[in-house]
């Protein structure tokens, strides 16, 4: 199966959003930074417009983004241009081959539900970190399964999971959930309720370390 790339008005579009309060990408972002902790190097998987990795610089040695667009890279690239301790490349993770226990963060965010060869992309995640590394994943709430199985709305996503069966795919490879909850509530976009109902947010976030 091959993935159906997003073209480059796709990327400008997403910068926008990390930059306005109200959409959920902001909030998402802020969540995720917020968790995020200092290390020696990280590792963007799926990495987009860079945005993470630009935001993150300061907290890490090394810095690696990776990504299947070209049009991610080259927008990445420019944002990162002069930082030598930021490494970006184009294809998918296990194609570079990266040594094990390499990293101590990895970020994949909006990414899984993407991606054909899900297990085998957990597994070189959970490969490449040191023990006690975190993987932060964004996915979509149990919603995607009607609108992408049911209605066919989303053309670019492969897997639609219950926030359940996520969690269950992560832990069969070796992870440990420490952490979980929603992002952004329906219609109240209340952040008590995010946090408290996650099954009725409308994306689930996850802090995953390896044993």
């Amino acid at each position: 199966m091959s993935l159906n790339l997003p073209d480059r008005e796709f990327f400008l579009e997403l910068d926008s959003f990390y930059r306005d309060p109200s959409h959920l990408q902001h909030k998402k972002m802020r969540l995720v930074l917020e968790h995020v902790k200092p290390g020696e190097a990280l590792i963007d998987v799926g990495c987009g417009t860079g945005e993470f990795i630009v935001r993150l610089a300061e907290r890490f040695n090394a810095l690696v983004g990776t990504d299947m667009s070209p049009n991610a890279i080259e927008f990445a690239k420019k944002r990162t241009r002069g930082r030598d301790h930021i490494s970006l490349h184009c294809g998918g993770l296990e194609s570079f081959h990266l040594p094990k226990e390499k990293f101590d963060v990895c970020l994949c965010l909006d990414v899984f539900e993407h991606v054909p060869n899900l297990s085998s992309l957990v597994q070189e995640i959970y490969r490449i970190l040191r023990p006690g590394g975190e993987m932060l994943v964004t996915v979509p709430n149990w919603y995607d399964i009607v609108a992408t199985k049911v209605l066919r709305k989303h053309h670019y996503h492969i897997h639609a999971l219950t926030p359940w069966r996520w969690m269950e795919t992560f832990r069969k490879v070796g992870f440990k959930i420490r952490f979980y909850r929603a992002v952004g509530f329906p219609f109240l976009k209340s952040d008590f309720l995010s946090k408290k109902i996650p099954y009725l947010g409308m994306c689930i976030f996850i802090v995953a370390s390896k044993g």
